[in-house]
């Protein structure tokens, strides 16, 4: 009964009628309080969530869609979500934007939000691959499409990004200009994406015979002030390393690139001369900055559209059919990575 329960499997379990469930759940003081505690424990064991704008309608055709992101601050995330808007404009449906902050509670939160909301499906890049909030979407039949990640759920519809493809791109152009020493400035340890990209600097500096320096990888926020912080304990000996035991630095994101970038400024090191550093996503500032970024491109406006288009095709068509789309992402080379030469 975990399934679209309504009011009426509510009453029918709780041996009342339709409308003291309903009184019981808006905590209507007719209802004794014995029988309201009784109706809303019910509710929550079968995950019962009110559909407030579908009340009444049979349809149960909101035209409105969710979209859960773990950061909405984010450039990477918001030319995702402007595809996004752009299709369900023309198509005449409404968009409900809700940010996760890379926090479990408040996602589980934006999850029950948006189906007591009625939306007819969702959006998500999931806080984790593996978590029970998850579960609740699943419960729920709510259609919906995973982007960023892969969760480790058979009946799912994702649209992802090789992030151990673009790991290797990234560890490779720079073994191919001279760099060992890799400093990996990654996101956040609990990140499905970090432990992705993680594996594939592991996995490309083991093929191409370079030992893996654990002292060489950090975990740390996608922002310019960790990634600044960062730097600076390093420089200013509060770190296990030094800043000459690397020769080029490498990042999850173009936000934490960008904050290598304000380090140099303050920290008066020069890329690509003293650090080469390629970043990941290829947002727009990236080939505005001096030198211009070196980056791994992320195909995001491609993701918005897949996603979106393959969500509607499920709403539209009644679709069973579950979809699982990879993306390559692709080397764009520019001015921050410079060849050295190895004694």
């Amino acid at each position: 009964m975990k399934k679209n329960v309504t009011i009426k499997h509510i009453a029918e379990y709780a041996g009342v009628s339709f409308s003291t469930v309903a009184k019981a759940l808006r905590n209507d003081p007719v209802v004794n309080e014995k029988t309201r505690v009784k109706i809303h424990y019910i509710a929550r064991e079968f995950n019962y969530y009110p559909n407030i704008l579908a009340k009444g309608l049979r349809s149960k055709k909101t035209k409105t869609i969710g979209i859960i992101l773990n950061d909405i601050q984010s450039p990477f995330y918001s030319e995702i979500y402007k595809v996004i808007g752009d299709v369900l404009n023309k198509q005449g449906y409404t968009m409900i934007l809700c940010d996760s902050s890379f926090d479990l509670e408040l996602e589980k939160k934006n999850i029950t939000t948006m189906i007591s909301q009625g939306v007819e499906g969702i959006i998500i890049s999931s806080v984790s691959e593996k978590s029970d909030n998850i579960q609740i979407i699943l419960d729920y039949d709510l259609k919906t499409v995973f982007i960023d990640n892969i969760p480790e759920f058979s009946n799912i519809n994702y649209v992802y990004v090789n992030h151990e493809e673009a790991a290797s791109l990234a560890v490779e152009h720079l073994i191919e200009n001279g760099h060992r020493d890799i400093l990996l400035l990654n996101g956040p340890e609990g990140l499905s994406s970090s432990q992705h990209f993680l594996k594939g600097y592991m996995e490309k500096l083991r093929a191409s015979g370079i030992e893996i320096k654990n002292e060489l990888i950090r975990f740390i926020g996608i922002s310019v002030e960790e990634s600044l912080d960062t730097l600076k304990n390093i420089f200013f000996g509060k770190d296990s390393i030094t800043k000459k035991d690397f020769t080029a630095i490498m990042t999850l994101s173009d936000v934490i690139a960008i904050g290598i970038y304000e380090a140099a400024q303050q920290l008066q090191f020069a890329i690509p001369d003293d650090y080469s550093v390629i970043g990941y996503d290829n947002i727009l500032a990236t080939k505005y900055l001096a030198p211009p970024l070196t980056t791994i491109h992320q195909p995001k406006k491609r993701t918005g559209l897949y996603s979106i288009n393959l969500l509607l095709e499920q709403i539209n068509n009644d679709s069973k059919e579950l979809k699982k789309i990879i993306l390559s992402p692709e080397l764009i080379v520019r001015g921050s990575v410079k060849k050295i030469n190895r004694c």
